[in-house]
């Protein structure tokens, strides 16, 4: 099995598929309005939140992480196979047109970690996650 990186590349293709698939476009991604704020601004404003404000920022964060990350590496496991997305629907039970979805970031929430998992599995791929201590 391969594994999965975060960055989605172009991939190999297979030759016959190379000349007539296109890549499926990775996320699009907006101007972090967070960005304007240093670091200690940004930490002092998230501590003057009270518990249901901080909820809502981490539950929008992970969505917004797992629209993006899981894009991207749908996105690379779709460019890296030889299959089409209408054969990957008909023999794998995906829905082609919300996997290309997905895969451009055009959803609004993003694939759920199962569809990740079930996609790779199916198409031979391992994914790994893990964090990292501060």
């Amino acid at each position: 099995m391969a594994n999965v990186q975060i960055n989605a590349g172009a991939g190999s293709k297979s030759p016959k598929r190379a000349a007539t698939r296109k890549p499926v476009r990775t996320v699009k991604t907006s101007e972090n309005p967070l960005a304007l704020l240093d670091e200690d601004a940004y930490a002092e404003a998230f501590e003057a939140l009270d518990a249901s404000e901080k909820h809502a920022v981490f539950r929008e964060m992970g969505e917004e992480l797992a629209r993006t990350l899981g894009a991207r590496v749908i996105a690379q496991m779709l460019n890296d196979t030889p299959l089409s997305g209408r054969e990957i629907g008909a023999r794998l039970g995906f829905d082609h047109s919300a996997l290309s979805r997905i895969a451009r970031g055009d959803s609004k929430t993003g694939p759920t970690l199962w569809k990740v998992y079930a996609l790779a599995e199916a198409l031979g791929y391992r994914i790994e996650l893990n964090a990292v201590k501060k």
